[in-house]
């Protein structure tokens, strides 16, 4: 019997379409019994959740700065009728453009992070799925160890079930043909002396 190995499952490119396990109802039916799920499983399966949050915590600190930097922008475009000659003026519109700089540099380097967050994302449900397939045939084979041992023995038992109930048919025929016999000797008041008497050695 082949091992399963990761370098098995990840060279196949019809692995790599997989959705994501943690996602998928029917990933959880292989688990029905949590106490069955092994702790390296557990592990993989809150780096994946861990990872999909963090793909939604990101999309949305985009969208979050990005309304800054435009409220920024606006707030820019507000004031430029105002003294340009005006301190105050010149300090808030030098502290408007260093905002509007700043949410620049944090939406690029979270546009970064969102292209490297899915990459990242399935990579980790990749090796949930190696430990899941590997974890389901070694269960598999297990089972068809125990089945097959089951089947021997359930074999055994029927013949020697069969071998019993040929026995006890035996015995009941011979019962039945000297009961028959006794009866047809003595008839059937002595029989029923005779069975009454049996019956309370019993």
């Amino acid at each position: 019997m082949a091992e399963i190995t990761g370098d098995f499952i990840r060279s196949n490119a019809a692995f790599k379409q997989i959705p994501i396990l943690t996602l998928d109802k029917n990933y959880y039916k292989i688990f029905s019994d949590e106490a069955d799920k092994p702790e390296t499983i557990k592990v993989l399966e809150e780096k994946v959740n861990d990872l999909l949050k963090k793909q939604g915590q990101i999309n949305n600190d985009i969208k979050e700065v990005k309304k800054i930097k435009s409220r920024l922008i606006q707030g820019v475009v507000d004031d430029m009728e105002q003294d340009d000659t005006d301190p105050k003026h010149i300090k808030k519109m030098n502290e408007s453009q260093k905002l509007i700089q700043e949410a620049k540099e944090k939406i690029a380097d979270l546009e970064d992070e969102a292209l490297e967050v899915p990459r990242k994302l399935s990579a980790a449900n990749q090796e949930l799925l190696i430990a899941t397939i590997r974890y389901c045939y070694s269960r598999m084979n297990s089972n068809k160890e125990d089945i097959h041992i089951l089947d021997k023995w359930i074999n055994d038992t029927r013949v020697k079930l069969k071998k019993k109930l040929l026995i006890k048919q035996d015995k009941e025929t011979k019962n039945d043909q000297m009961y028959g016999c006794l009866h047809d000797i003595l008839g059937q008041n002595l029989m029923g002396i005779l069975d009454d008497r049996n019956e309370m050695q019993e």
